[in-house]
């Protein structure tokens, strides 16, 4: 009963947001949010992940950036693997660059993800070893 009621609340969201009525999907994510329980992170996951990435995705585009950035981190929270995080990432990386300044946040947030993945990046580099590197990769090609 309830989780039939959090899927209709998903699917309301998901019609809203396809006539670009962001406000209307925001209402009813936090809606079907706010019906989870905890037993309901394991036995329907995929759905919990869903509305969380929704609702960040809805509160951007709303422009409620706090929003973006608390939901990003409870889906970070429950995510059962790095599947499940990037779309979050992706959000909250579109909500930090769109702000003014804040281009090297999501740099930095991007370099993150790359470093979960085994590819480890620096900011600072100097001059000699990022020619040392360019060198490297035309020799490569």
């Amino acid at each position: 009963e309830r989780i039939s009621l959090i899927e209709l609340n998903y699917r309301a969201a998901k019609k809203a947001i396809s006539s670009s009525m962001f406000s209307n999907a925001s209402h009813y994510l936090k809606e079907g949010i706010s019906l989870l329980e905890k037993k309901h992170c394991e036995s329907h996951h995929r759905l919990w992940i869903s509305l969380y990435v929704s609702y960040a995705e809805t509160e951007y585009c709303n422009g409620n950036f706090k929003n973006v950035r608390d939901t990003v981190d409870s889906t970070i929270a429950h995510a059962k693997n790095f599947d499940d995080k990037v779309p979050a990432y992706k959000t909250l990386c579109l909500c930090v660059g769109s702000v003014k300044r804040k281009n090297i946040d999501a740099t930095r947030i991007g370099l993150d993800v790359l470093g979960q993945l085994g590819e480890h990046f620096t900011l600072k580099r100097s001059f000699v070893s990022g020619f040392a590197e360019l060198f490297k990769t035309k020799l490569l090609l």
